[in-house]
């Protein structure tokens, strides 16, 4: 008989569509879930978690009670680090939202910790599971449009009613950093599909959102060591639609997706060459921009399989210092190599 693995979840805001695709598998029971805001949070489905047998823990201790394999950490940012550990120390796989932790010496620390427990670690980066990213991924590799000499990708979103439990996003004492906690998203779109970045500058300002503590919108200009150029947007401030457009330029064409559009646009040499005119292509894709489902079906799969999870937490890492070295260098003005935060 095939093992059924337990899982647990701390953080119910974003832990709540996690555990809905803990729902259905068969090989995987949801035992315990812990969130300190259970009672009073609005914005959690109670109804999800009215089962016979699943734990509602009161702390995040109390999940450990109910035994889990794996560890859902979906809590905010400055909490991942402090989880984990605790998670990998009492035996846990674990599955670790996005951004890894805040610095890379929390990474680092969280690297050597799953190392020592010789545990399955996944950093949940849902970009690379939105349908628009992967078919634009794929056609990448396929060479559909060449060697990629620019990429343009954006973290467009309006934060200004979505400070969190108790506002943890805009606490001073926090200290959330926009271009980290929301830009990780881009930074690691564009790791997945250029390859590593060499280098970064970056500007910020502190407009849209003057009341929070942290600047709320940036631009970089990156390097990357293939030779490809990039242009990063981010901001947590704008009054638009939520967006993640991406552009990408290569020697032979040129597609543009985003994770919220039902279709990737694709123009391609070729076609020009054989006396094509027009516009771009449309290919029809399905919109799940947060496709948390698949990534828990893919990290459930590498379990059976005994296949190590490809966003691993030196991948979580890797962006994270992405995102510091940009902060730096809208700190000092001046341009920032990404190596200094590896």
């Amino acid at each position: 008989m095939d093992k059924k693995y337990r899982i647990a979840i701390a953080g119910l805001g974003i832990g709540q569509f996690w555990a809905k695709g803990v729902f259905k598998r068969k090989d995987c029971d949801l035992v315990a879930v812990f969130d300190p805001a259970y009672k009073t949070r609005d914005y959690i489905d109670k109804s999800l978690f009215d089962r016979p047998g699943l734990l509602i823990a009161q702390s995040y201790d109390e999940l450990f009670s109910a035994a889990p394999d794996v560890m859902i950490i979906a809590s905010p940012d400055h909490l991942h680090c402090e989880q984990t550990l605790i998670a990998l120390e009492r035996n846990c796989h674990v599955i670790c939202e996005k951004p890894l932790a805040p610095t890379v010496e929390e990474c680092k620390k969280i690297i050597s910790a799953a190392k020592a427990a010789g545990k399955f670690f996944m950093t949940g980066q849902v970009c690379r599971y939105a349908p628009g990213f992967q078919l634009a991924k794929r056609l990448v590799d396929e060479g559909r449009i060449g060697e990629i000499a620019c990429i343009s990708s954006q973290y467009a979103h309006n934060y200004h009613n979505a400070a969190g439990h108790d506002q943890w996003r805009k606490d001073p004492q926090i200290g959330r950093e926009t271009f980290l906690g929301g830009g990780c998203h881009a930074m690691d779109l564009m790791r997945w599909i250029v390859g590593e970045p060499e280098s970064i500058f970056c500007v910020e300002n502190h407009l849209l959102m003057p009341d929070w503590p942290k600047p709320d919108s940036a631009f970089a200009v990156i390097k990357f060591h293939s030779g490809a150029i990039g242009k990063l947007f981010v901001s947590s401030g704008v009054n638009a639609p939520y967006s993640m457009r991406t552009e990408i330029y290569g020697t032979k064409g040129t597609i543009i997706c985003d994770n919220t559009s039902d279709h990737l646009q694709i123009r391609e040499c070729t076609l020009e060459d054989s006396g094509a005119k027009g516009d771009f292509a449309k290919i029809p894709v399905k919109i799940a921009n947060h496709n948390f489902e698949s990534e828990f079906n893919e990290f459930i799969d590498n379990l059976k399989n005994n296949t190590p999870p490809a966003t691993d937490a030196v991948e979580g890492m890797k962006t994270v210092a992405f995102a510091q070295a940009g902060i730096a260098s809208a700190r000092s003005g001046m341009p920032v190599k990404i190596s200094e935060y590896l």
